[in-house]
């Protein structure tokens, strides 16, 4: 008979590990991955047609994200980054409608780094 280890988490340790000022750049580190990703696919428009050619392309940002989770009814502070895309027709070009195709590239880069990570 195999022995079956188990796992038990200390959710409070979690939580103090993850509210340390140290892990904003392991996560800054993980959205410049998918900023560049992002940029490398985004699309540009024809110079000849668009009147700004490369302004969604040029338009994406890492921006520090601090956040309040409760636990057990107290906030806890968490450490994050989020990737924006600061153009204004951004959402346009993430859903589409009928003038613009839909191109997803945030969620087209986020699937590429986790894939590349899986191994």
């Amino acid at each position: 008979m195999a022995y079956r280890s188990k796992y038990v988490g200390k959710y409070a340790g979690l939580g103090r590990m993850v509210s340390r000022p140290w892990l904003a750049k392991p996560c800054r580190d993980a959205a410049v991955k998918i900023m560049n990703v992002a940029q490398a696919t985004a699309p540009v428009g024809d110079p000849a047609e668009d009147s700004h050619p490369g302004w969604y392309k040029r338009s994406f940002d890492v921006v520090p994200i601090n956040k309040n989770v409760p636990f057990r009814g107290q906030p806890r502070q968490r450490f994050g980054a989020r990737v924006v895309n600061t153009a204004p027709h951004a959402w346009r070009v993430e859903t589409g409608d009928g003038r613009v195709p839909r191109y997803a590239t945030m969620g087209k880069a986020i699937d590429a780094v986790k894939a590349a990570h899986r191994g």
